[in-house]
């Protein structure tokens, strides 16, 4: 075959791949000497320095120094805000239930002549230990700019409010207490919610509400960059992440939710600083932002339709988007163009349905194998790369990992159908993977229809492909037109295919490798044409052009092995003091320890775990000196049985002034309703079994100096036991071994650096 064909498809190919995962990246950031209409990332970055100054978890110091910096900008712009200032439970995740004394900002800025009003959302909370500056602290910023420039222009025709929730991280807990009993949210006819799961990366749409289609037709027509996919809801839904916009979607209002989440390793962290955050990533969310409030600013949202839709980018981050009805059609057309390219295939004599069959099971084989080495070199670099086996989700140089990962995936692929190339033909083969995507695509259409055209149309184009040249040409050697009219096939298939891989390696990180690996296998099934014009059906050059430089990539990855001030260590140490038990522990989480950290964990201490902390696994513990520390207090107000039920009225409160406490019931007693701090439980009926082996209990975030009041009722079977735990956000000064190494960071945030005392109270 002459090189000229081979030589032109790979080079497009890889311009075509590279063009494409270009644009899943951010804009430039605007400078802060733009036109005061703009939105510009450097003017918001003013605020960052502020908001991001320290950690701002409920009820700690840094929290009201945030809530106060809020309401003075808020008010130096001229837009009148209020502190909705009330407690909340929620039982969305289980028991231990979550509580907290929430503080939300809510202003607004006065429409025209409303209809109804655009709510902007993002949470000014952060986890305990980190400054938040991309987790909340970029979309709190971003709003305050978007803000500055609304109001240099004209009013719109709707009011747009503004909504700082707090507790975010402990349960979206503030936009549960907006929407349950906020006046103002019954006028929210849109909802736009900010936030990020990392540092950087592009912003992407990636959760609506119900009635989608009118949202995301107007996100086509008004944002200047728009990265959104109805494939996206469908994972996210799957996934089960929650953020501020879910109680918007549970109350039926339709909406958007916007995040990026490249950079991952800052997440959660005291790395998440300014210093680390891509201004990018703020620019592209202010343009969001500005331009959808102004856009729906001045649209009627009273009455809209509630149909849903189907919707993607294509080149330039267009927004293509059709109703949601149109799934199964679609999905039979595109049936008919397979049935076609087979009946084309079998007079040609190129394919029989055996073989076909034949070819989608080598195509099964080839995932399986493609998601196994991945996944399996992924445990491998867990376990023996010293900076690997300590990161919690992705390394600092995640890029050349994902490169690494992903050349390897298609090293695999391309070994795979030259294997099986042996015994079956070339449109056999490619026939065989695109039966599996058909399969998938008739599944999406009818269980996951927002994710139908993932499969839809990157399978029509690529049966085009197929049928134009493999089909067409049989045995015949390929010419320059061939490869151009694979080429052309391949323009929408990169379009659509590509960026799925791609973002799930961004979303999964190296510990899922195996499902981006897969999907990278799954695209490359597309491809199979074009493996063949490339020659690699009968040689393994294919193969190895994806393994060396596959190989290369993951030697720069791993070349890093250990962390600096710029990328630190993660690492865990925790006080516990267990009053009840007279005894004290240090506490971590970690696998491996850290020299440092080991200081505090001498084999001649070692103990096993025992003492308790809620959504951490803690893997070692040791003797610790026992410090005065008053452990929570709890005083009872109400005692009484009546009817074979106990009724116990309390005030907990924490004499050492934590911001977070846990209350439990150690007991194995029924609860068969409560109340924490005005809100009520109501249990499920007596006596369920699926309560016996679980503490009933809840935590509590932004705990008031005076404490709350707690109420329970209780099958009167016994004593009753409750175990009272607070936390503070640092470790005791007086038993600290030096100051830890800049090198050296607190995670994760449940744990690390706080100091724990338990109490227990039996009646």
């Amino acid at each position: 075959m002459a090189r000229s064909p081979r030589l032109a498809l790979a080079l497009a190919l890889l311009a075509l791949v590279a063009l494409r995962i270009a644009q899943l990246s951010p804009p430039s950031v605007i400078p802060a000497s733009a036109p005061p209409d703009v939105f510009s990332a450097e003017r918001a970055r003013a605020h960052l320095l502020e908001i991001a100054a320290e950690p701002r978890p409920t009820g700690s110091a840094g929290h009201r120094r945030a809530r106060d910096y809020l309401l003075a900008k808020l008010a130096d712009l001229g837009v009148q805000a209020e502190v909705q200032s009330t407690s909340v439970l929620s039982r969305q995740w289980g028991l231990p239930y979550d509580a907290a004394h929430v503080e939300n900002l809510v202003a607004r800025l006065p429409g025209a002549d409303s209809t109804r009003a655009v709510a902007l959302v993002a949470h000014y909370d952060s986890v305990p230990g980190s400054p938040g500056a991309a987790d909340d602290g970029s979309a709190v910023a971003a709003l305050l700019e978007t803000l500055r420039a609304l109001k240099s222009g004209p009013p719109l025709r709707n009011d747009v409010l503004l909504l700082f929730t707090d507790a975010e991280e402990g349960g979206v807990l503030g936009g549960k207490a907006f929407m349950d009993e906020h006046p103002l949210r019954g006028e929210v006819g849109i909802a736009l919610n900010f936030d990020a799961r990392g540092a950087g990366g592009v912003v992407a749409m990636f959760e609506t509400g119900p009635g989608d289609a009118f949202p995301v037709r107007e996100l086509g027509r008004a944002a200047p960059f728009p990265i959104a996919s109805s494939l996206f809801p469908e994972v996210a839904r799957r996934l089960g992440h929650s953020t501020d916009f879910s109680v918007f979607k549970r109350a039926g209002i339709p909406g958007l939710n916007f995040a990026f989440s490249d950079d991952a390793a800052h997440y959660h962290t005291p790395s998440d600083t300014l210093s680390n955050l891509d201004l990018r990533s703020v620019q592209h969310a202010g343009d969001y932002a500005l331009s959808l409030a102004r856009r729906f600013g001045g649209l009627d949202l009273r009455h809209r339709d509630r149909e849903d839709a189907v919707y993607f980018n294509t080149w330039g981050a267009h927004v293509v988007s059709h109703p949601i009805g149109w799934a199964s059609p679609i999905a039979a057309l595109v049936a008919g163009l397979f049935a076609g390219a087979v009946v084309v295939a079998r007079r040609r004599q190129v394919a029989s349905l055996g073989r076909i069959s034949s070819g989608f099971l080598a195509f099964l084989a080839l995932l399986a194998g493609a998601a196994a080495a991945v996944g399996g070199l992924g445990w491998i670099l867990r376990r023996v790369h010293p900076v690997l086996r300590v990161m919690p989700f992705e390394p600092y140089n995640a890029p050349a990992f994902r490169l690494a990962l992903a050349l390897a995936a298609l090293a695999v692929s391309a070994a795979g159908y030259r294997l099986f190339r042996r015994r079956l033909g070339a449109c056999e083969l490619a026939l065989g993977a695109l039966l599996l995507w058909l399969l998938l695509l008739v599944g999406a259409s009818l269980f996951m229809p927002g994710a139908s055209f993932y499969f839809a149309w990157p399978l029509a184009f690529s049966l085009l492909g197929l049928v134009a040249v493999t089909i067409r040409r049989g045995d015949a050697p390929p010419t320059l037109a061939d490869a151009a009219l694979l080429v052309a096939a391949a323009v929408p298939v990169v379009a659509l295919a590509v960026p799925g891989p791609y973002l799930l390696f961004v979303a999964l990180g190296l510990p899922m490798a195996a499902a981006p690996a897969l999907a990278v296998a799954l695209v490359f099934g597309l491809f199979l044409p074009h493996a063949e014009l490339l020659g690699g059906g009968l040689s393994r050059r294919l193969a190895l052009a994806f393994a060396l430089p596959g190989l290369a990539a993951l030697v720069v990855a791993c070349a890093p092995l250990g962390f600096t001030e710029a990328e630190p260590r993660p690492a865990s140490l925790a006080y516990a003091l267990d009053t009840a038990a007279e005894r004290a522990h240090w506490l971590s989480a970690d696998r491996d320890l850290d020299p440092w950290t080991a200081g505090y964990f001498p084999a001649e201490r070692a103990q096993s775990p025992s003492f308790a902390v809620p959504f951490v696994r803690v893997t070692r513990q040791s003797e610790a000196p026992s410090l005065a520390l008053p452990p929570p207090s709890l005083t009872v107000l109400g005692d009484a049985v009546r009817g074979g039920v106990r009724s116990l009225r309390v005030r907990v409160a924490s004499p050492r002034g934590a911001p977070w406490l846990l209350a439990e019931v150690a007991s194995p007693t029924e609860v068969i309703r409560a109340e924490v701090d005005g809100r009520r439980v109501e249990e499920s009926a007596r006596g369920a079994g699926a309560r016996r082996n679980v503490r009933w209990g809840f935590t509590y975030m932004g705990l008031p100096p005076g404490g709350i009041e707690w109420s329970l009722e209780v099958e009167d079977s016994g004593p009753l036991e409750i175990r009272l735990m607070d936390q503070t956000y640092e470790l005791p000064r007086e038993l600290a071994r030096g100051p830890r190494p800049r090198e050296i960071m607190g995670v994760p945030y449940r744990l690390a650096d706080s100091t724990f005392v338990s109490g227990s109270f039996r009646f």
